[in-house]
């Protein structure tokens, strides 16, 4: 079943994290259960490179496979793509409150060359996002957007704690277009009908 919170999500470009990755968000969000109500779903775990568009009569799930094969001829010389998390750090959409918790990903060139360069190539057939392009980009792994009220101290001592953690290796070649409802592979040559496994 598909959240209200998911129905307004831009179809977004993005890496799923690798399957045996999932214990390691498990372990994060016991460690965070104190500072928040509730997880993003472990299996839609992922780390955006772009947000693509909302949904409209120029972008919808029909369209989306079109420009599946030219995404591919994009980012094929950056896959696989390895990166590093580590530590907690946050979000704030509304002044004095942190609203989004989330493993950082550590600097990495190819992955900032990706996002630059399909913002580059499909700079008319996607929309500019201000909040999450170009300088603006940063790479991260979202954990929860729902955390308690009043938590701040407590969350500010936990990502200072994190810190220390020791850095993670993951490895990055499953790449997508999500859109609120489906994974759309992204691949060289597109047979319809396309398979695409729902957002669970």
């Amino acid at each position: 079943m598909v959240r209200d919170s998911q129905k307004s999500l831009p179809f977004t470009l993005a890496f799923r994290v690798p399957h045996d990755f999932r214990k390691f968000i498990s372990a994060c969000n016991r460690k965070l259960s104190e500072v928040c109500r509730s997880f993003e779903p472990i299996e839609t775990a992922h780390i955006t490179v772009k947000f693509l568009g909302h949904s409209s009569d120029h972008l919808n799930e029909d369209s989306i496979i079109d420009y599946l094969p030219a995404i591919y001829a994009t980012a094929r010389k950056y896959l696989p793509l390895s990166i590093y998390v580590r530590g907690f750090s946050t979000f704030q959409y509304e002044k004095n409150r942190n609203s989004v918790i989330f493993l950082k990903v550590m600097p990495n060139e190819k992955l900032n060359r990706f996002h630059q360069e399909i913002c580059e190539v499909f700079s008319d057939a996607f929309d500019i996002f201000p909040h999450a392009d170009q300088e603006n980009f940063e790479p991260h792994l979202t954990l929860s957007k729902d955390l308690y009220p009043g938590k701040d101290q407590q969350i500010a001592r936990l990502i200072t704690r994190s810190h220390k953690m020791a850095k993670r290796l993951l490895k990055l070649d499953d790449l997508v277009v999500m859109s609120p409802n489906r994974f759309f592979p992204v691949q060289s040559q597109i047979n319809r009908p396309l398979i695409c496994p729902p957002v669970r």
